[in-house]
């Protein structure tokens, strides 16, 4: 049965322009893989819970990775919710990823599961002079909105700090392909521009989520 892992960091929820991305996605991976199984993940509602990479936790991570794997309770309890979250990654068929653009970037509390998930030894490695993604045969989808236009060939196309980010991020730990969906501009435009720049996302988030293999 298939698996898909469903990332969202969308704090307004069912007011959010990217959650309708996100839905019409959702209606079409249904259609596509009935009866699979949906993890889903409300950074706007967990980003608490991931680990903050204190010095418990860098600690942890170090001892496990460099040296005997010999942790106190403390340190036991911090790898286990580490564990939690890239594990969720290694059981999926397919990673959806939902954020609108913040700042020319992504949401903190995305970026804030990013830190947490990419690791080495559990996403990737290095061997050989090169690095590795431990991910492989998986694919993910990115759905954004952007007030603003930034695509290719705009004159603000060098500000996205975000879709080529997660792109590259996912890539790197093994995600391909990875695709993306972005409705723009919702706001520069003008309501008329916004709205009919949503439709469009929204047909096409529905395509994807049709048509993806797994």
């Amino acid at each position: 049965m298939t698996t898909l892992l469903d990332v969202f960091a969308t704090p307004r929820n069912a007011a959010s322009r990217t959650q309708k991305l996100r839905q019409a996605f959702l209606k079409g991976y249904a259609e596509r893989h009935p009866g699979f199984v949906h993890v889903s993940v409300d950074l706007g509602a967990i980003h608490a819970e991931l680990p903050a990479f204190d010095a418990w936790d860098i600690q942890a991570k170090f001892e496990m990775a460099y040296g005997e794997g010999k942790l106190d309770e403390v340190g036991a309890k911090r790898w286990d919710a580490l564990m939690r979250r890239t594990d969720q990654l290694h059981a999926c068929d397919h990673l959806l990823v939902t954020a609108p653009m913040w700042n020319l970037s992504i949401p903190w509390m995305l970026k804030k599961w990013i830190d947490v998930v990419v690791q080495g030894r559990l996403t990737f490695e290095y061997t050989n002079g090169a690095f590795k993604g431990l991910l492989a045969g998986r694919g993910a989808t990115i759905l954004t909105t952007r007030d603003g236009a930034y695509g290719p060939g705009t004159p603000h196309a060098a500000m996205d700090f975000g879709v080529p980010y997660l792109k590259t991020i996912l890539g790197f730990i093994g995600f391909d392909p990875v695709e993306a969906v972005i409705a723009e501009p919702m706001v520069l435009g003008g309501p008329e521009v916004g709205a009919a720049a949503l439709e469009a996302g929204i047909l096409k988030a529905g395509a994807m989520g049709l048509g993806a293999q797994r």
